[in-house]
């Protein structure tokens, strides 16, 4: 008399780990107890990470947007700014008002008691260099620093400029703005005066180029980094600078540097800070025309966008077209699905794997009985072998030996094992 273990005991045919028990894939989908707060807690990490990205590149956009970066700017706290200079002058009780397009000088109307000072000139566009002119005609004093040559050529001033300039240049001149002895070591713009200019005069000139190894100016004349010209009647008194780097945060402490700014800008009460803006590069001038000059762009932009423009919509129209409706084909070989079985089969038949071969027809009956009887996935053996045994009228050692039993010894035992299988899911089927 054969005796069978207890099912689920440890050796017992099908309990976990027994030779020749189907292997049961665990189920990989979690349950919705513990699936859902996973998935709830991925969602809020990915919604306040994405909050938290957002208002980062906000503080960051806020924060460069508060800190200019254009040399001279009296908000900007870098090297190139000049914060510091702008906070002396206030402390002096000189009205500081910063302006940024040439509108807003206009609208500021400068008077006689008002300095207008060009902090950089970079953006100051022919219209605006045009209309500057005629905004400060009723100023105390206009004071441009760095200004090039087709600029001051606008303004109707006698004076061209050059770069390069010299280092620890002394001033040699007695003004309102400079004293004999006064040093700047900022200089990188030069001021030549036009033959036969009147009222103007120059200070910190540079050396003669016959004395040092700079690059000679035009006409053997090496120029000067301050220039100041008499008021007229469609000028105010005006201040050329070659040295805006001296006023900078950076360096408006060394040499000479923070008396001459006081002393240029801080003549009047009230100081006018022109930083022209982008749009002052192609602003009108004062008869509403922008000269050709002022376009940022070149002449061959508008057709290339055009074309470019053109060859995006044939692309798009290219490659979205419809390609007809689709159409079923044949197959070249038609597999019948009873051919892989048959082929798995002989492969288990070769090597002699009874056990796998044995483990794969259970695994197969077990899954069509329990989807039958409605064995919820993930339940007990012992309770489908009951359900089985029920439906079946089979004992309930006898279901759990043809499901989980012992692997057979040979191939006889194991064409018995198939067929007893077969009957089996037929008397669950017909019972």
């Amino acid at each position: 008399m054969t005796t069978t273990a207890a099912p689920g005991a440890p050796g017992a045919p099908g309990a976990p780990g027994a030779p020749g028990a189907p292997a049961r894939p665990a189920d990989p989908s979690p349950s919705p107890a513990v699936g859902n707060p996973r998935r709830r807690a991925r969602r809020t990490t990915a919604y306040v990470g994405a909050v938290g990205l957002g208002l980062l590149l906000v503080v960051l956009l806020a924060l460069t947007a508060q800190r200019p970066g254009q040399p001279l700017d009296p908000d900007g706290p870098g090297p190139e700014g000049a914060m510091a200079l702008a906070e002396v002058l206030r402390d002096e009780g000189v009205e500081v008002e910063v302006v940024r397009s040439i509108g807003a000088l206009e609208a500021s109307d400068p008077e006689r008691a008002t300095t207008v000072l060009v902090g950089d000139p970079a953006n100051l566009g022919p219209g605006a260099s045009e209309r500057l002119g005629a905004a400060t005609q009723t100023a105390g004093r206009l004071v441009l620093v760095g200004v090039g040559s087709e600029q001051l050529r606008l303004l109707g001033m006698p004076v061209a400029a050059f770069a390069g300039g010299g280092d620890d240049l002394v001033a040699a001149c007695s003004s309102d703005v400079a004293r004999e002895s006064d040093v700047v070591s900022a200089a990188d713009t030069r001021y030549l005066v036009e033959d036969g200019a009147r009222g103007v005069s120059t200070c910190f000139s540079l050396p003669d180029p016959e004395s040092t190894t700079g690059e000679p100016a035009p006409d053997g004349a090496y120029g000067a980094a301050l220039v100041e010209l008499e008021r007229t009647a469609t000028r105010p008194q005006t201040l050329v600078v070659g040295f805006g780097p001296a006023w900078t945060n950076e360096r408006v402490t060394d040499d000479s540097h923070a008396g001459t700014a006081v002393r240029a800008l801080g003549s009047t009460p009230r100081l006018v800070w022109y930083q022209p803006g982008s749009g002052d590069l192609t602003a009108p001038g004062s008869g509403g025309e922008q000269e050709a000059s002022a376009s940022v762009w070149p002449a061959w932009t508008m057709p290339a966008t055009v074309l470019l423009g053109v060859a995006v919509l044939a692309l798009a129209l290219a490659r979205g077209r419809r390609l007809g409706r689709l159409v079923r084909e044949p197959l070249p070989v038609v597999v019948r699905a009873i051919e892989t079985t048959e082929s798995r089969g002989r492969l288990y038949r070769r090597a002699g794997d009874r056990g796998r071969a044995a483990a794969v027809l259970r695994a197969g009956s077990a899954e069509r009985l329990a989807r039958r009887l409605a064995v919820p996935r993930g339940a007990a053996p012992m309770a489908l072998w009951q359900a089985v045994s029920a439906a079946s009228g089979r004992p309930p050692v006898e279901v759990a030996d043809l499901l989980a039993g012992p692997p057979p010894p040979d191939d006889t035992a194991l064409i018995h094992l198939a067929q007893q299988l077969t009957d089996l899911e037929e008397r669950v089927r017909h019972p």
